[in-house]
């Protein structure tokens, strides 16, 4: 009975702040609720319970590696652990997810769903003021939102619960329509959107969710619910895109975020003193160098080689080893070899990526460098010892991971320049080549470096777009979705796949389904059993006119 496991334990766990980004998390009974929620310490630990609880699931490796692994933006990278080798080949999507494959989304998402519901309910109940009220009931509802975010894109329909769940009983709940879920989740966010504060408000932490966190989450929503209602470009819904635009052009009036120009500051791995919630950064995932705050993320995607520790390494264009210490780091998925040499040389972006550098292992130091020709062998013929380029966006290289055996750096999940990519295409699709659309683009492009894009036609605008979230977004936990709901997705793994197979690249096996549009995942058998009424998605047909 995994749901009721998992929803029994959001009840009874309840976590306290021991510094401004510390979850740890402290259990609790039941208690009354009467006598709970009296004062904004108490009412801020159950709030601060659904924000770990959505960390756990929006950081899980596993659920960032399928998104990344199964698109032509990542490939497998060494290790056959975590089903790794499976993802690119699309293996088993009809299986009911027992291989690996999203099997803890719908648990951890319905933790999240039952705690926010408890933090509402109770909240609602208490004497707190009303701004207060309002302000705790934003964060909770905005994160209930998230959860139902996850689902409904992976699993289509699924369970709406807006009550706390005290016992055991009256679980099995059907499954909601698909426009149900987006609607509730329009709700939430719109409460958050009309009862959180701007980021940086007086009093308010900086790390939690604002109303541009909201608008941004909105105008994301619409483009993508836009692009499903229609086949590819030229088709999408122009009314969704117009509320996709207004809500994007709401964070962008603001004022509120801006692109930094050095695109590597945003990150932790070049800048640790300010990468952290910075002015690009509009809803992050916050992590600390504490048992239980971790960011666990860099073991499934490092460079170096299982136990190799990273003792140095080069950015593109430049010749000088930076020094560093690193927490260590395993093989699981890395930036695709693909994506990687699509970008110019003289892309700033490229300095995120790891091709070279010094490792060690034990009191030996090995010098390494990633050589394309070498098709992903290990060690490479100068010694690299992985099948691609590190993404250093997940690294940690500070002396303080080193010796704590942990990494300490933030996930960003929305940054300012999706918002106005999001807001390029939506203008684009609404009036073909839009020079306004083109603007906003070059916004982005032209801050990695590049000279400016000029392009008037729409569908070739609508290329651009997409290649550039592809430069600026990977490893991001994006691109998915970004391909999904375009139709690139199947068309692209099928040639991408193919292609490295044909070359004997490691780790690569025979493609097995060439997902469709329309595709979605089977939910996990163990949450099946765990509700009887829910019905299980039918199986995905693989996309036609593409041979296995």
């Amino acid at each position: 009975m995994k749901l009721r496991k998992y929803i029994l334990s959001g009840l009874l766990g309840l976590m306290i702040f021991s510094g401004c980004t510390n979850l740890d998390e402290t259990p609790y009974t039941f208690v009354d609720p009467s006598q709970f929620y009296q004062d904004e310490d108490q009412l801020n630990e159950a709030l601060n319970a659904v924000y770990n609880a959505f960390r756990s699931m929006a950081s899980a490796a596993s659920n960032i590696m399928r998104l990344e692994g199964c698109t032509d933006f990542g490939q497998p990278n060494r290790s056959n652990k975590n089903n790794i080798h499976q993802m690119n080949r699309w293996a088993d999507v009809n299986s009911g997810n027992n291989s690996g494959t999203f099997t803890d989304v719908w648990a951890k998402a319905y933790v999240i769903i039952n705690r926010a519901n408890t933090v509402i309910t109770r909240t609602e109940a208490s004497d707190l003021d009303n701004t207060t009220k309002q302000q705790v009931i934003g964060q909770a509802r905005f994160l209930r939102g998230q959860a139902y975010y996850w689902l409904v894109r992976l699993f289509g329909g699924v369970p709406i619960s807006e009550k706390v769940t005290e016992s055991l009983e009256g679980l099995e709940i059907p499954r909601n329509t698909a426009e149900e879920v987006w609607n509730f989740i329009i709700a939430d966010w719109e409460y958050a959107e009309a009862n959180l504060p701007v980021r940086g408000a007086s009093s308010y932490d900086i790390w939690r969710v604002s109303k541009g966190a909201a608008q941004a989450y909105l105008g994301e929503l619409y483009l993508y619910r836009a692009c499903m209602a229609g086949t590819k470009y030229g088709t999408y819904d122009k009314s969704l895109m117009q509320k996709s635009a207004e809500y994007s052009k709401k964070v962008i009036d603001a004022g509120t975020y801006q692109l930094l120009s050095d695109y590597t500051q945003l990150w932790y791995s070049v800048n640790p003193t300010g990468a952290k919630n910075n002015a690009e950064s509009i809803f992050e995932l916050q992590f600390n160098l504490v048992s239980g705050q971790k960011n666990n993320m860099h073991l499934n995607f490092g460079t170096f080689g299982d136990s190799y520790y990273p003792s140095g390494w080069v950015m593109h264009g430049s010749s000088e080893m930076t020094s560093i210490a690193g927490s260590y780091m395993y093989l699981r998925i890395a930036p695709s070899v693909q994506a990687w040499e699509s970008y110019a040389d003289n892309d700033d972006r490229l300095k995120m990526f790891i091709t070279k550098g010094a490792a060690k292992k034990g009191g030996k130091v090995t010098e390494m460098e990633f050589v394309a020709s070498d098709l992903g062998k290990i060690p490479g013929s100068k010694g690299w010892n992985s099948c691609a380029p590190g993404n250093a966006k997940f690294y940690d290289f500070t002396d303080a991971a080193a010796t704590a055996l942990m990494s300490a750096n933030n996930f960003m999940l929305m940054r300012y320049s999706e918002v106005l990519l999001n807001y390029a295409e939506a203008l684009n699709t609404i009036n073909p080549g839009s020079s306004e659309a083109l603007k906003y683009l070059n916004m982005v492009h032209q801050r990695a470096g590049l000279s400016a894009l000029s392009i008037t036609d729409g569908t070739a605008l609508d290329d651009a777009i997409f290649q550039e979230r592809g430069w600026e977004f990977i490893g991001e936990c994006k691109l998915y979705y970004d391909e999904l709901r375009t139709d690139r997705l199947g068309p692209r793994v099928y040639e991408f796949v193919n292609k490295y197979n044909a070359m004997g690249y490691s780790w690569f096996q025979p493609l097995e389904f060439v997902p469709q549009k329309t595709f979605l995942w089977k939910i996990p058998a163990s949450d099946l059993n765990s509700n009887s009424a829910l019905e299980q998605n039918p199986d995905n047909v693989s996309y036609p006119g593409y041979s296995l």
